[in-house]
């Protein structure tokens, strides 16, 4: 009987989608006429690229393009997925993202959310009644306020002005009004998708993302500090303390506000996607999953795919392979479920030209080493 092999990839960031690494995979495994079978289920946490995922595993939703605002409020096109008649995915890199600008533009000191918050907008126009939100990618440190801003929500200083967008403004807001907030999300089932577990406050919390958007050492501070002001002010209102909470600090704080101020579901973005493609039941039917992503380091531990899907593996004893751009060599893969890691990256080519040619290395990694997992 021919083994049964799950391909199951996240995104190879910065150069192949999940999608486009599963067909990749099974291509090159055809190929070699092997006695297998194999199925493509790609694979998404909350991650860039997760509203194509949604596409893959719901062929009959449809993209709905608008005109909305990217981080430093720049006019851009944009889209959303109409996952059904009332059901919107909704994916923040698509307005607020860090793809969206240059390495210098990388502010997220002004950078802010009001576009992600006019796709919400455009979803509430189509009558939606459920929207989820995937978080990864973000370029912000707004704690969600942009987002609030766009939906009605009014920020003031202590002279009754309205504050400017953007995470280095948090530590001026003193007062906030809800009068102008939409009424439509009042009947709204607003579920938010994250990609790591981090709180909002804390050595493990925001900041700990803040570099890679561009915040300089003294800027963290100002970050930081603004956010505690922040949470200050929100607890004043609300009575609650949700700061310290798991996923609070996802996409710079965005989870906080929409769980405190809309009450929002949160999610881990992997678990809620796994669990609407019956992955479990994918993978107990396999022998062998293959998966993979860019990097294999401590970050994917704290709630990214391949980790979350290693974990399921395990419960069901089936071997995990994963390829990966690169990987941490210190952190004991095979404890964590995962029985063989193969590195694209190789000796001579930049990270540059690896991202260029990831196709060929991946097909080159299969090819060269299939024999230790497939026999």
């Amino acid at each position: 009987m021919p083994k049964q092999i799950l391909i199951a990839p996240n995104a190879f960031k910065n150069s192949l989608s999940a999608i486009e690494a599963g067909k990749i995979i099974k291509l090159t495994l055809d190929s070699l006429h092997l006695d297998i079978q194999s199925e493509i289920a790609p694979i998404a946490d909350g991650g860039d690229g997760t509203m194509d995922i949604f596409k893959f595993y719901f062929p009959k939703s449809k993209f709905i393009e608008c005109n909305v605002h990217d981080p430093l409020m720049r006019a851009i096109k944009s889209s959303w997925l109409l996952l059904d008649k009332e059901t919107a995915v909704i994916e923040l890199a698509k307005a607020s993202g860090l793809t969206l600008l240059k390495e210098e533009e990388l502010n997220p000191m002004w950078a802010n959310t009001f576009g992600t918050g006019e796709l919400i907008l455009s979803a509430l126009n189509e009558d939606c009644k459920k929207i989820i939100i995937t978080l990864g990618g973000s370029a912000t440190v707004d704690a969600g306020t942009g987002i609030l801003r766009a939906l009605g929500v009014r920020f003031y200083d202590d002279k009754k002005q309205k504050v400017k967008a953007g995470g280095g403004f948090l530590g001026s807001i003193q007062e906030i009004s809800f009068d102008s907030l939409d009424k439509r999300l009042k009947n709204i089932n607003l579920n938010v998708l994250c990609d790591v577990k981090n709180p909002l406050l804390g050595n493990k919390g925001f900041k700990v993302f803040s570099a890679q958007k561009g915040a300089k050492e003294g800027e963290i501070i100002i970050l930081e500090n603004g956010m505690e002001h922040y949470v200050d002010i929100v607890r004043k209102i609300t009575g609650l303390e949700f700061e310290n909470k798991p996923m609070a600090g996802a996409a710079g704080g965005i989870t906080y506000s929409l769980k405190v101020l809309l009450n929002a579901e949160l999610f881990l973005g992997f678990n809620y996607i796994s669990n609407l493609t019956n992955l479990e039941e994918k993978i107990i039917k396999s022998d062998l999953i293959i998966t993979g992503e860019g990097s294999l380091d401590a970050q994917t531990l704290s709630g990214k795919g391949v980790f979350e899907l290693s974990n399921i593996a395990s419960k069901h004893k089936k071997k995990v392979i994963a390829l990966c751009g690169m990987y941490d060599s210190n952190i004991n893969w095979s404890s964590y479920g995962i029985f063989l890691v193969f590195e694209l990256l190789q000796e001579g080519l930049s990270l540059a030209e690896s991202l260029k040619n990831a196709k060929d290395l991946l097909q080159k990694a299969i090819k060269t080493n299939y024999k230790l997992f497939i026999n």
